[in-house]
Parts: structure tokens; sequence; C-alpha cells
């Protein structure tokens, strides 16, 4: 029993790569190679491929890549007016108010 697998996705800004390995064994080995803050599928992983798989060593890879064009923050012109609309009423409420910086309109 040898065998290769590759599975690829992607979805919500995000694509991921699925390869599993394994080669022929008595019992049943399977080690998992997850990125970094994955690490707590492990368990569930472990469970649902020791109910597909009886033996071998089986090496699964998951490889996942951000699509920085979705990840970017964007503007929403409706909340910025929306917001700006509520300094004026502060401002107007409270003479002599500062106005805020971009950066706390934007927080």
């Amino acid at each position: 029993m040898t065998g290769f697998a590759r599975q690829r996705g992607e979805g919500h800004g995000i694509a991921w790569v699925w390869e599993v390995k394994s080669v022929n064994g008595r019992g049943l080995d399977i080690r998992f190679r997850l990125p970094n803050g994955l690490d707590a599928l492990e368990p569930a992983l472990r469970e649902t491929a020791q109910r597909l798989i009886r033996r071998g060593n089986v090496l699964a890879t998951l490889s996942v890549r951000r699509d920085e064009a979705a990840a970017r923050p964007r503007l929403d012109p409706a909340v910025l007016d929306a917001a700006l609309a509520l300094i004026e009423q502060v401002r107007a409420r409270i003479p002599g108010a500062p106005a805020p910086s971009a950066e706390a309109v934007l927080a």
C-alpha cells in the first residue's frame, strides 16, 4: 500500500492544500503537519483518519495561504459618512470640541 493525494480549495480569502502520503506498514502511524494556530484541529483529524485508515504510515500536511487582497481592510463609505455625521452632532452640542483624528474615526 503506497499512496499520494493532493486536494486544493479556497474560500473566504484563504487558499488551502492538503497533501497525504502513505506507505505500507503493519500498524497505523498517522502524523500531521499543520500551520501554526491550527494545532487544535489535530485530535479531530486523527479520530477521523483512524476511522478511515486501517494500517500504514501516513503523513498529512496542510498548507494555508491568505489572499492578501481579500485580507486588506476596506473602507465602507456609508459607515464613514455615518461616523462623520456623528462627529458633527457632537461638535454642535459641545462648541469648541476638538475634531477627532483620522485614526480615532477609523478605529
